[in-house]
């Protein structure tokens, strides 16, 4: 039932809500820079430095906890799905610690952490004990009696993952503050990716934009200057802060000005007829486009990524692999990661997914990096990914969409993420 009622509120959103800049003339034109069309939708333009990179939630939680110990000021985070299990306990008691001693701390998590389906469920305790020591905690669109009245307060999350400390320490990524995002181990933690950046100018945007957010969500309203920002210097590196309203903008420009190479990893890439041709027409154009994905293995979640699986590769004209075994055959932990790495040149981290959700359905942020030496490492990584990853031919497709696809499963996927 409540994935019936899912779908029906979707439908009834997505009427205003577009993926026309995958067809836009403007977002594909060939005849603009990259960073012209990055700051024509709504980028903002930071200075960067090559951050400390953690594909391991655990060795990330690590740092994460020496970071809240060094914190004096204040701290700034949001999560999409976040809870407390025993592996996390330390990271949760070092946050409390730090707001008895004065800092204050800011947190926003999504109103469906306490609904988490994934392995999560078994081991987590919602976060509603943090305020006990003084943390400011508020649910962004929580799931109450109430707000099952309006469609958007189910359909419409916020999946954006980010942290910002003391006006310095900026953090992105697709890792959430949860049992299998950080705390399963080695070997069940799902594999994905945070990145922690000391600029004063994207902890600047990241703090402008998780105002936005806590005063959409919370009673209590606060204000940019409650939040000072560290000293600026100049960077190695350009980055583009993109939000949800540049999302589907921000996807198709890179889309319509790549030249030699796309490698991405998409989850649950459910795409729509603009974001597929925005795909074919970079194929046809000569630029090879790799997408290297996993195929969640409960249920549902399988059963619409087999069904629209032949459509997506007949469709778009990408090499698409799927990531799920590794050489001996055991199942890998679930590939997270959101990732694109375009001509060896820009690097997209954040929490957007390449699909229809995350373009209309979903509050999301994306930085686009212009470093190639961060595109190189990214490019390395991805193969370690790749190593065991199959390439799946159109004949295959159409075998396991006969035995295992569910139309249902996909339209759920397509809109539910």
């Amino acid at each position: 039932m409540r994935r019936i009622i899912l779908l029906l509120c979707a439908a009834v959103l997505v009427s205003c809500t577009s993926t026309k800049p995958f067809v836009s003339e403007y977002e594909l034109s060939q005849g603009l820079s990259l960073e012209e069309k990055l700051v024509h939708i709504g980028g903002t333009h930071v200075s960067l430095d090559y951050p400390e990179v953690y594909f391991d939630g655990a060795i990330y939680m690590e740092r994460l906890i020496e970071l809240i110990e060094n914190a004096e000021d204040y701290i700034l985070l949001t999560t999409f799905l976040g809870s407390n299990a025993p592996e996390l306990e330390e990271m949760y008691h070092t946050l409390m610690e730090a707001a008895e001693r004065g800092v204050r701390i800011y947190f926003v998590m999504d109103g469906v952490s306490s609904l988490d389906m994934t392995e999560s469920k078994k081991y987590m305790t919602p976060l509603y004990f943090l305020r006990s020591s003084g943390i400011h905690l508020v649910e962004y669109n929580p799931v109450t009696v109430t707000h099952l009245l309006n469609p958007a307060t189910i359909v419409i999350r916020d999946h954006r993952k980010m942290v910002v400390i003391d006006g310095e320490i900026a953090i992105v990524g697709g890792m959430n503050m949860n049992y299998i995002s950080m705390g399963a181990g080695k070997g069940y933690t799902q594999r994905d990716s945070m990145y922690i950046f000391h600029s004063a100018s994207l902890a600047e945007a990241l703090r402008d934009t998780f105002v936005g957010i806590w005063n959409e969500a919370s009673m209590e309203k606060v204000d940019k200057s409650d939040f000072p920002i560290a000293a600026k210097q100049d960077l190695p590196y350009d980055g583009y802060l993109v939000n949800t309203e540049g999302i589907a903008s921000m996807y198709a420009s890179l889309f319509g000005s790549a030249e030699e190479s796309i490698l991405m990893f998409p989850y649950l890439p459910a795409l729509d007829k603009n974001m597929k041709k925005a795909v074919r027409t970079a194929v046809e154009r000569g630029v090879s486009v790799d997408m290297v994905m996993p195929v969640d293995l409960r249920g549902y979640a399988a059963s619409g990524i087999y069904q629209g699986l032949p459509d997506l590769i007949d469709s778009t004209g990408a090499a698409i692999y799927l990531s799920i075994y590794d050489g001996e055959g055991n199942v890998l932990p679930l590939l997270h990661e959101k990732l694109m790495i375009v001509d060896s040149r820009y690097v997209v981290i954040g929490s957007a997914n390449f699909n229809f959700r995350s373009m209309t359905l979903s509050e999301e942020l994306a930085l686009v990096i212009d470093s190639p030496e961060l595109a190189r490492n990214m490019e390395e990584h991805a193969a370690l990914i790749s190593e065991y990853a199959e390439l799946i031919t159109l004949e295959e497709a159409l075998s396991r969409k006969d035995r295992e696809g569910s139309i249902f499963a996909y339209l759920f996927t397509f809109f539910g993420g």
